[in-house]
């Protein structure tokens, strides 16, 4: 099987759709000041956890970063609720996106790099062909178009991990204090190790890199729809 990235067009690449979105997920853990490292977050989000349980307001309307005790009162609050597999970080996203939208959008859309986006279609397609680990949380968006498909985040779970050779020695170490993972700077030319590839899934993450990975499969059967302003960057398994 081969896998690809989904990544977004380059900036001087004209695309061929007009849909755009302003949204944010409805909950959010602010960045926290560690005494090692100082202030950190990280980008990632599980749209499909949800939260609505958890009395705390601060998740729905984060005010910028906290302390490390404040930290992991609210990491303590949101790990219940999160499946024990799936990492809980600084500046972890939970919950659908929130937002308004315009234009027209294509099969896939990927803007910003570390979001990707279905239109109502391609899920429903994806589904009936049966594939894997597509997990698709409905946007809940607002439009003036009335004819505007539904449109639904990509969750992708970080089960993969790069090759070590692709990420040398441009990494921090793991924090003991505030629980800040192992972090590298994403290489230009990467391929994931092949011992970590889930098997059977269509849809996966990276750990510690937002990375939406998908499969051939997944790639031909959104095409059947037509084309979307998006790059396949294939990522080789070793």
């Amino acid at each position: 099987m081969r896998y690809f990235s989904i990544e977004r067009l380059n900036f001087d690449e004209p695309g061929q759709w007009s849909g755009s979105y302003r949204a944010r997920h409805r909950w959010h853990l602010s960045g926290v000041d560690c005494p090692r490292y100082g202030i950190w977050s990280r980008l990632g989000a599980f749209p499909s956890v949800d939260l609505s349980a958890v009395d705390e307001p601060v998740l729905a309307n984060p005010k910028g970063p906290t302390s490390l005790e404040e930290y992991k009162r609210l990491v303590a609050l949101v790990r219940p609720f999160v499946p024990p597999e799936l990492p809980v970080h600084a500046g972890g996203s939970f919950g659908p996106m929130v937002g308004t939208a315009q234009g027209k959008f294509g099969p896939v859309t990927c803007w910003p790099s570390w979001e990707v986006v279905l239109r109502e279609d391609a899920v429903e397609l994806l589904k009936a062909e049966g594939l894997k680990g597509v997990i698709a949380v409905r946007m809940e968006l607002k439009s003036r178009r009335s004819t505007m498909p539904a449109l639904y985040e990509l969750e992708a779970r970080p089960m993969a991990r790069l090759h070590p050779d692709c990420i040398g020695e441009w990494k921090t170490p793991a924090c003991d204090i505030c629980g800040k993972p192992e972090s590298f700077s994403l290489p230009s030319k990467r391929w994931l190790l092949r011992s970590t590839v889930p098997e059977g899934l269509d849809v996966f993450g990276v750990e510690g890199a937002c990375l939406h990975v998908v499969s051939e499969r997944f790639v031909e059967t959104v095409q059947r729809l037509g084309p979307s302003d998006v790059h396949y960057r294939e990522l080789p398994a070793e």
